[in-house]
């Protein structure tokens, strides 16, 4: 029997204030954590220009 596969994709934007542009890694890793313990692996990470800031793509996949 074939393998099958769900694709979850999440966006992490960062907290901007009007001088600053902030990442938390301890909520990233609470989010990623969070993720794992459904069974979700993450898969890829990318990057995208918005703004003048960046966010980020999360995908994660899991068997079926």
């Amino acid at each position: 029997m074939k393998k099958r596969f769900e694709y979850k994709t999440i966006v992490v934007k960062p907290k901007v204030s009007f001088w600053t542009v902030e990442y938390d890694p301890n909520e990233i890793d609470k989010t990623l954590n969070q993720y794992g313990n459904e069974g979700w692996e993450l898969v890829s990470v990318e990057s995208r220009e918005y703004m003048g800031t960046y966010i980020f793509h999360y995908t994660f996949k899991r068997e079926q």
